[in-house]
C-alpha cells in the first residue's frame, strides 16, 4: 500500500490587477522591465474581505460536491498558508467547522509559504503511512497581496492569490510518491520578511513610517518586504542542488521524469533553474503569466493546471520543487496514479455565494 493523491482542485482569487491598472502607479519602463523579467501581466487579488481560506473553501466544496469522498471519510485536515485568518484560532479548525467535517478529524496549521506543498505533503504522507489518519485534505492557500505595500514597485507586479486543495488515501495501488528532500537556510530567514507581524517587533505608529529601499520600493515594517538580489542567488544556487541530490539518494535520473514542476516565482528564475538542471522543453510546465506568483499555492496549482491541460497521465512520474520565504525549499516525485479520475471539470473561479454563514469577517 502507498500513499497517492486521490483528487485535486483549486480556486483563484477574483479580481484581476492588470499591467494597464499598475501604470497608474509605477513607472513604465520600471514595470516593462519588471514584467518581462516575471513572465507576469495579470495578477488574481483577493477584495476586501476574502480570505485565503475563502478561496480554499470554494476548492474543497467543488472537490468534494463531485463525490470522489465523502466528508464524513476525512479525519485530517492540514492548512498551510502565511495568511492566516487569525492568529487564534487555526484556520484549519475553522475551515473544519464550515466544511462540516466530523469531529474524529484532526486539524491544524502549518505556517509556511512558498516551500510549503512538499513540506505539508510530508507531513500527510507520514501521518496516513503511521495510520494516525486515513483520508486527508490538504489546503494549500495563500492571498499575498494583503500583505504588500502598493507602492512597493518589485513585490506587487509579482504576486496574486489562490488557493489549492488535495485529496490524499492509503491505496492498494503502487504508484505514490517516491520520497522527499526538504532544506533551510535559516541564517538568511529574514531576506523575505514581515517585521512587525509577531510578538518580536509589536505593531506601532512607528511600524507604520514609510520607507524607500535600494529598488525604489516602498513599505513599511507592517508590509512583506524582500531582498530581492539574495533570494534570487540562493534560488539558482540552492534549487538545481537540492533536485540533483533528491534524485541522487532516490536512484532517479532527469530520464525517468515525464514532468518538472517548480515553484513559479518569475519565469525568469523558473528559466534558469530548467537550464541550470538541463531540463528539455517537452518537461517543462508553466502557469504564472495570468494569475502571478501564488506563494505557497503556486506549486499544488501548477500541478492541478498541468493535469487539467492533459500534460500528465497515469504511470508518469512528476517532480515538483518549492522554495522561497525561510529561506527554505522542498523536493518530492510522485507516480500519477491510475484510480484518480479525470481532471475535476468544475470552474476554478471563485463564488462568494458557496461561502457559508460560518465565515467570519474581519470586523468579526
Amino acid at each position: 500500500m502507498t500513499v497517492s493523491i486521490q483528487d485535486m482542485h483549486y480556486c483563484l482569487a477574483p479580481d484581476r490587477l492588470t499591467d494597464a491598472e499598475l501604470l497608474r502607479t509605477f513607472d513604465e519602463k520600471q514595470l516593462r522591465s519588471i514584467t518581462k523579467m516575471s513572465g507576469i501581466h495579470t495578477r488574481r487579488i483577493v477584495p476586501a474581505g476574502v480570505t485565503a481560506s475563502d478561496l480554499a473553501f470554494v476548492a474543497a466544496e467543488r472537490l468534494l460536491a463531485r463525490g470522489t469522498v465523502n466528508r464524513d471519510e476525512i479525519d485530517l485536515l492540514i492548512f498551510a498558508s502565511q495568511t492566516p485568518d487569525h492568529q487564534i484560532p487555526a484556520t484549519a479548525c475553522d475551515l473544519h467547522g464550515r466544511l462540516d467535517l466530523k469531529p474524529q478529524c484532526a486539524a491544524f496549521d502549518i505556517n509556511l509559504g512558498c516551500s510549503a506543498y512538499p513540506y505539508s505533503l510530508a507531513v500527510v504522507h507520514s501521518m496516513l503511512e503511521t495510520g494516525l489518519a486515513r483520508t486527508a485534505l490538504l489546503c494549500n492557500a495563500d492571498a499575498v497581496s494583503t500583505l504588500l505595500h502598493p507602492k512597493d514597485r518589485s513585490l506587487v507586479p509579482l504576486h496574486g492569490d489562490g488557493a489549492a486543495v488535495t485529496l490524499l488515501k492509503k491505496t492498494d495501488e503502487s504508484a505514490g510518491f517516491d520520497g522527499f528532500l526538504m532544506g533551510t537556510d535559516g541564517k538568511s530567514s529574514r531576506e523575505i520578511s514581515i517585521p512587525a507581524s509577531g510578538m518580536r517587533i509589536p505593531r506601532s505608529p512607528e511600524t507604520r513610517k514609510e520607507s524607500i529601499d535600494e529598488s525604489g520600493g516602498v513599505h513599511t515594517q507592517e508590509n512583506l518586504c524582500m531582498n530581492g538580489p539574495a533570494v534570487f542567488h540562493f534560488s539558482l544556487k540552492a534549487i538545481p542542488k537540492a533536485i540533483n541530490d533528491y534524485l541522487a539518494s532516490h536512484d532517479l535520473t532527469l530520464d525517468d521524469l515525464d514532468l518538472v514542476l517548480l515553484h513559479q516565482a518569475n519565469k525568469t528564475m523558473v528559466d534558469l533553474i530548467y537550464r541550470a538542471l538541463r531540463i528539455p522543453p517537452e518537461k517543462r510546465f508553466y502557469f504564472m503569466e495570468d494569475i502571478g506568483n501564488l506563494a505557497g499555492a503556486s506549486t499544488p496549482i501548477l500541478l492541478n493546471e498541468a493535469w487539467r491541460q492533459g500534460r500528465i497521465k497515469a504511470g508518469q512520474r512528476v517532480l515538483l520543487a518549492a522554495f522561497g520565504n525561510g529561506l527554505s525549499w522542498s523536493v518530492t516525485s510522485l507516480v500519477w496514479p491510475s484510480s484518480i479520475p479525470d481532471a475535476n471539470p468544475a470552474s476554478v473561479e471563485f463564488d462568494a455565494t458557496l461561502l457559508t454563514d460560518t465565515a467570519t469577517s474581519p470586523s468579526d
